[in-house]
């Protein structure tokens, strides 16, 4: 694969991510305003259910198709009626607790919700593969395709029901609708179909690697949307509302870029497991490309939080400020963890992945359980701590695997953070001379941010500001054409040189992001 397609299919999954979320963030500005807070934390209950049961269904044995490049249609449909069983058993487990679980929170409309919950599984299981196969391929326009489709219908389906008075009941029909369109979409763009006759014994050989890969994503869900729990019985559905909704809008910018960066470094860095240093340079470009997009968006929010919230969401949701200034420290270091996970998992190292994650899990019970004793700001708070001490236990198989570091890590990117600081500088001085609406003071701040930072980057022709203009001009010269899917993925992958010689989503988030 050349370096053109890789960058496309960066582009294009990129595309996919800010549509969806840009839609789905949309609409959450709409619903946060017609809402209460603790609607949203009742979801924030509500999504812990979906999240294990989605994760224990899909986990380990979908990512293991993108990782093993050479499966067969028969494995393939064996994953796919795998999952469906699961997602059915779930599904069942979960409408048999509901009643439990609307006692112990003292909501009744739990009870009714966890109904939707488990609907969301099944159809979630449903487009499983499909997703998988495409991101293997990386027919990221695909995905692209169906993930615009199933934010606008669910968002519109959330508006109405939140227009016609239906309370929290707006935000469960927005996650079962996208749950459902998005499946929808992908069983048409996707002409890959299940077979009904398959063996179990044909996908024994993926269960080594998926095995640990679905004990680390339970784990996951279980230390971080499991403090939601604990939360919204300690001190309340607003308070939990309030700080789901300061996760989120952190997530956004970092969340985007990461799931970008997930997406196309499993594949990509897979076909060179070998190369080490092939992998070392694409690992390190990975990296600088990731942070040259987040960390000024994220300490732009960090200094902007007081004219983000209230722009957004409107004034009752003003706790959230403090809340988000602290949480976007916290998620600064986030691709330095997608990426290393990824590198890890391109080399087939599952079980060390396993071993990472229980060694985060303990540090993350510690941090975030002390954090638990003082409130929703505790918990943010907590999250500074663990990013650090998660990214010292993340990075250190590269060190021992490529001799790459945390240290030299952080090295590559100087420059960016050189401007990074130029930018804050001049916005936090040019603040000090506005006095106009909130909004039109934000969106100048905006636009004035940008223009600092990139100005001063290609000024200066900071390293990892040249890098990344070539990356755009080289995809941008073929962005308009389709590359055909290969008729075998592995043999096309294979060719791929990685990102070198300078390379269904909801928006109900964990208290505690994935680190």
């Amino acid at each position: 694969m050349s370096k053109e397609r890789a960058a496309r299919a960066g582009i294009w999954s990129a595309l996919d991510l800010a549509l969806r979320q840009g839609v789905q963030f949309g609409v959450t500005i709409v619903l946060a305003r017609l809402l209460a807070p603790a609607d949203f934390g009742l979801i924030a209950l509500l999504t812990f259910f979906t999240s294990l049961s989605i994760t224990f269904v899909q986990g380990g044995l979908s990512l293991a198709l993108v990782q093993r490049l050479d499966t067969s249609r028969e494995e393939e449909s064996a994953v796919f009626w795998v999952n469906l069983a699961a997602s059915l058993v779930f599904a069942t487990l979960i409408v048999l607790i509901a009643p439990a679980a609307a006692r112990f929170y003292g909501q009744p409309t739990l009870h009714w919700l966890m109904f939707v919950a488990a609907g969301q599984v099944v159809l979630s299981a449903l487009g499983a593969v499909h997703t998988e196969l495409l991101t293997r391929t990386l027919q990221f326009h695909q995905i692209a395709k169906t993930g615009l489709v199933s934010s606008l219908l669910s968002a519109a389906a959330a508006v109405t029901a939140a227009a016609m008075g239906l309370g929290v009941w707006a935000l469960a029909i927005q996650l079962l609708v996208q749950a459902g369109a998005g499946t929808a979409a992908l069983w048409w763009v996707s002409p890959w179909r299940p077979q009904l006759r398959f063996r179990l014994s044909s996908i024994r050989h993926l269960y080594g690697f998926g095995a640990f890969i679905s004990l680390s994503s339970v784990l996951e869900v279980l230390y971080s949307n499991g403090f939601s729990l604990v939360l919204g019985k300690l001190y309340g559905l607003a308070d939990l509302g309030i700080l789901n909704r300061a996760v989120a809008i952190q997530a956004l910018p970092t969340g985007i870029i990461s799931q970008v960066v997930s997406r196309t470094a499993l594949p990509l860095f897979s076909a060179r497991a070998d190369d080490k240093p092939a992998l070392l340079r694409g690992f390190s470009m990975t990296i600088r490309v990731s942070m040259l997009l987040s960390l000024p968006l994220i300490t732009g929010l960090a200094l902007l939080a007081d004219l983000v919230v209230p722009v957004l969401y409107g004034d009752k949701w003003m706790r959230a400020v403090y809340l988000l200034r602290l949480l976007a420290f916290g998620g600064s270091l986030l691709p330095f963890h997608v990426l290393n996970l990824q590198l890890l998992l391109a080399q087939g190292e599952s079980r060390t992945f396993f071993s990472l994650e229980i060694q985060k899990k303990v540090l993350g019970i510690i941090c975030y359980g002390i954090g638990c004793c003082f409130g929703i700001l505790g918990i943010a708070y907590a999250s500074i701590v663990f990013g650090v001490l998660a990214f010292l236990v993340n990075a250190e198989p590269t060190r021992k695997s490529l001799g790459y570091g945390v240290v030299r890590q952080l090295l590559e990117i100087r420059d960016i953070v050189a401007a990074t600081l130029f930018m804050a500088a001049g916005v936090y001085l040019l603040r000090q001379l506005l006095d106009l609406a909130p909004a039109i003071e934000l969106a100048v701040l905006v636009g004035a941010g940008g223009l600092l930072y990139a100005g001063f980057g290609l000024a200066l022709r900071l390293p990892s500001f040249r890098e990344a203009w070539g990356l755009v001009t080289a995809a941008g010269g073929r962005f308009g054409r389709r590359a055909p899917a290969p008729a075998h993925p592995s043999h096309d992958l294979v060719a791929y040189q990685p990102l070198v010689d300078n390379p269904a989503v909801d928006d109900t988030p964990s208290t505690a992001p994935r680190q």
